[in-house]
């Protein structure tokens, strides 16, 4: 999957660990806490300390305010990877097509062109991996004879070969890692040594020589990055998968079984929503908006629609996310969250021709931001997030753009001991930002929620601030149904949290920047604002 790079935390600093190779000892590992963190997004600065939504505070406001309309029903739809929808914390919050359902097996019983799709649709069939678009791009362009000092032939070259060294170098790297991990694990297992982590810290005073050089290495390794020896090996697994799909010239039509010559094809691919238990990331992201869970899922009552449509590894086609997005519309979803992205596209206006179809229809989009600290006003992505007219950056009226905030206005080591923000401020140290394109943010950092299987997990990113604001939008439209996705859009930004004169650090940049200048507005979404806002302007 490329959901604009996804920022695992210990990937980040793991170049680092390499100075660590010598065996030095580093302090501050022994008595470390192994979870100081709460489960923060939903919280209130006012109330707990934390830089969450503030719906926990708002269910609570919701009990003792009188005059609230009555709670209609909310579909919104996911377009991600895999869906666990048996995990406890959403299984009651699945959408049913009832037609499909009660229908007849292997018939299209409501005629919408997908054949027993009865909680949402697979656009990928049984591919779990794509190429990168900027692959698919580039056998286009040397198809079509291209010269080679072509403007855009040199980008997509360039950008290609960088990002196949970096993805290369990055494997050989964990290779080294994981060398050095097996000696260290080899070593202690010769001397007898428990290599339960606790106990190593508990053993460690008691160890000299090479015994103790070990046990540093591995502690070191968890106590900076926040890793462990099992998680090194499934990352460099992982590494191994992009290596041999994401540059493969395969087309893509021939991994998934659609007519190539046909974008607004219907029908092909299945109704399977998850292929393997790695699929986390649409797991995670659809507990996120609509978990039964307090304090996990945003709208807990809200129904979800599930639409397969982003690799695990690699980039999504324009042809199924347009398809997926005028499924959900077709289909009865009022909001749709896409948390995914790319840098180069093969059909944009395909799918911003989906978008504003969307819009006609009443139908609001939610969209991450992406993760590689960028500026969007200077690089644009994909989806496009913006026209431009006469030299005007102009925003779409039904699309709403999330960066990712961490839980601290400035860092403070006694909110993050385990230094999990890397140092940074209420900007996430990943987030795309722009005060032209990007609305508002959201907590996406070290945020709890379903994978499959029964399980959680914390996981970073601007895909996890999204569905932050997916869910609070389907809040909004429970409660008030009539209101134009240019409406929610408005209430959104103008109720944001701000915080005046707040300075915070940013990923490209050696100054302090104002955080009001990363968005057009300006803050954090804040349920309790905004229905604030709403009331007043109800009364």
């Amino acid at each position: 999957m490329n959901y604009f790079k996804n920022p695992i935390k210990f990937f980040v600093s793991i170049s680092l660990f390499v100075t660590f190779t010598s065996f030095t000892l580093v302090s501050g590992f022994l008595d470390k806490d192994e979870d100081t963190l709460p489960d923060w997004s939903q919280m209130s600065p006012y109330i707990d300390g934390y830089e969450g939504t503030r719906t926990l505070e708002f269910y609570e406001f919701l009990k003792s305010t009188p005059g609230m309309p009555e709670r209609q029903e909310v579909i919104v739809a996911v377009i991600d990877s895999g869906f666990d929808i048996e995990h406890p914390a959403l299984k009651d919050n699945i959408w049913i097509n009832e037609a499909e359902v009660n229908g007849i097996e292997g018939i299209d019983d409501d005629g919408n062109g997908y054949i027993d799709d009865y909680h949402g649709w697979n656009f990928l069939g049984n591919a779990k991996y794509l190429n990168l678009e900027v692959t698919r791009e580039l056998k286009r362009l040397k198809k079509e004879r291209t010269p080679l000092n072509d403007e855009y032939f040199m980008r997509v070259m360039e950008y290609y070969e960088d990002e196949k060294s970096d993805t290369e170098n990055t494997l050989e790297l964990l290779e080294s890692i994981e060398g050095t991990i097996d000696k260290a694990i080899t070593t202690l297992k010769e001397g007898g040594f428990n290599m339960e982590f606790s106990k190593l810290r508990e053993q460690i005073e008691l160890m000299d020589g090479k015994y103790k050089a070990a046990a540093v290495t591995l502690l070191t390794m968890e106590s900076l990055f926040g890793v462990k020896p099992d998680q090194i090996v499934q990352l460099k697994d992982e590494y191994k998968i992009k290596i041999n799909v994401l540059f493969d010239t395969t087309d893509t039509h021939i991994l998934i079984g659609d007519d190539p010559k046909i974008l607004d094809e219907k029908g092909y691919g299945n109704n399977v929503l998850l292929l393997s238990e790695n699929e986390s990331h649409g797991t995670h992201v659809a507990g996120t908006i609509a978990s039964s869970i307090p304090g996990i899922g945003q709208a807990t009552f809200a129904k979800l629609m599930f639409l397969r449509a982003v690799p695990n590894e690699g980039d999504e086609r324009d042809k199924d996310i347009s398809n997926a997005i005028r499924y959900a519309v077709d289909n009865g979803a009022s909001i749709i969250n896409m948390s995914a992205g790319k840098y180069f596209s093969a059909n944009p206006e395909f799918v911003s021709d989906a978008i504003t179809y969307a819009n006609e229809n009443g139908v609001l989009f939610v969209v991450s931001a992406g993760n590689e600290g960028l500026d969007l006003s200077e690089v644009q992505n994909f989806p496009r997030k913006y026209f431009v007219e006469n030299e005007e950056i102009k925003t779409l009226p039904n699309v709403i753009v999330v960066g990712a905030s961490s839980w601290m206005q400035t860092w403070d080591k006694s909110k993050d001991p385990d230094n999990l923000t890397m140092g940074f401020d209420l900007a996430a140290s990943f987030s795309n930002y722009s005060k032209d394109v990007v609305d508002i943010f959201a907590p996406g950092v070290e945020i709890n929620s379903s994978i499959p299987y029964e399980k959680f997990e914390r996981l970073s990113g601007t895909s996890m601030s999204s569905p932050q604001v997916a869910g609070i939008v389907a809040i909004i439209k429970a409660y008030y149904p009539e209101l134009t996705p240019n409406e929610i859009k408005k209430v959104v930004k103008t109720s944001a949290r701000r915080y005046p004169g707040l300075e915070v650090r940013l990923r490209n940049s050696n100054q302090l920047v104002d955080f009001s200048t990363l968005s057009i507005s300006g803050g954090v979404i804040d349920v309790v604002n905004i229905f604030e806002s709403l009331l007043m302007r109800q009364n």
